[in-house]
């Protein structure tokens, strides 16, 4: 055994059954590579994975778990245990017997708590994930509000229908080619009143974490996290970060912010700065 797997082995009573499962898939385990029985015993225990076998020829997994039909809490009649108490069913027959359907029973169970484990069901569960999130109204206040609380659990979240400027970039008038007259429109940029969305980030604090500003860390989870899952939603939206008490002063240095960090002599204000305002269909 590696080093990683007799650890395992050592330490198998700390561990609940979603995180051994991950641990065994990430060292290269397969649901298809593990055996699950239960611990034969008539009374209960005080942990739920009592031990955890690695067996090289073929390469296997045995977890024994305190469930199943041999366990403290088992469906089988008394009277089939008392049998082997008494001798009359050898233990070993027995256990191998009801074994067989334990491991069917204890997988099943298993995979049905932990859907994302079950390759027959979802070949991938990301993507299931993700295509259960398409079928929300994500453009809704609701949704949004939802989906802000998930990215970002340590803010307060306000979200609410403003009306916004769109952004409407026409070209530049070229002689002899561009029309004036009713309903035409001279220069480059037009700004259109569009229905959008402003959400509001409220943190007691200027830092996340580290003295790592919460302005690049709100950019950060933006870009990572949340526009990919609003994706070709067709959105104008406004972001701001409200920041309502500031321990540190502006200086000259990396992650500075003029105009939303305190100035030397200010009194202390509540400080809020624009993290992104567009459309969303136009991101990428």
């Amino acid at each position: 055994m590696s080093l990683l797997e007799t650890r395992i082995v050592e330490n198998s009573w700390r561990f609940d059954p979603i995180n051994l499962l991950t641990l065994l898939a990430h060292i290269g385990y397969g649901m298809e590579d593990i055996l699950f029985c239960s611990h034969f015993s008539t009374c209960s225990q005080s942990r739920l994975i009592q031990s955890v076998e690695f067996r090289g020829s073929p390469k296997k997994v045995l977890i024994t778990l305190n469930l199943g039909l041999l366990g403290g809490q088992s469906l089988l009649p008394n009277y089939l245990f008392k049998s082997v108490d008494d001798n009359v069913i050898e233990d070993q027959r027995f256990s191998e017997f009801f074994g067989y359907f334990d491991d069917r029973l204890l997988r099943r169970y298993l995979l049905a708590i932990y859907p994302e484990h079950d390759q027959a069901l979802d070949p991938s569960w990301e993507i299931r994930k993700k295509a259960s999130l398409q079928t929300l109204k994500l453009n809704s206040i609701a949704s949004l509000h939802w989906l802000s609380q998930l990215v970002f659990p340590e803010l307060q979240i306000r979200a609410k229908k403003v009306t916004l400027h769109r952004h409407m970039d026409l070209g530049a008038p070229i002689l002899g080619k561009t029309q004036l007259g009713y309903q035409a429109v001279l220069g480059k940029i037009k700004k259109i009143p569009v229905a959008g969305v402003r959400i509001t980030l409220i943190s007691d604090e200027d830092n996340f974490a580290n003295n790592q500003p919460w302005p690049d860390e709100v950019e950060r989870r933006l870009q990572e996290l949340m526009f990919p899952i609003l994706q070709g939603i067709d959105l104008d939206l406004e972001l701001w970060l409200m920041i309502r008490n500031q321990s540190t002063s502006l200086s000259l240095k990396a992650n500075s912010y003029l105009g939303y960090e305190n100035i030397v002599g200010d009194a202390d204000q509540i400080r809020q700065i624009r993290i992104f305002s567009g459309r969303l269909y136009d991101w990428h």
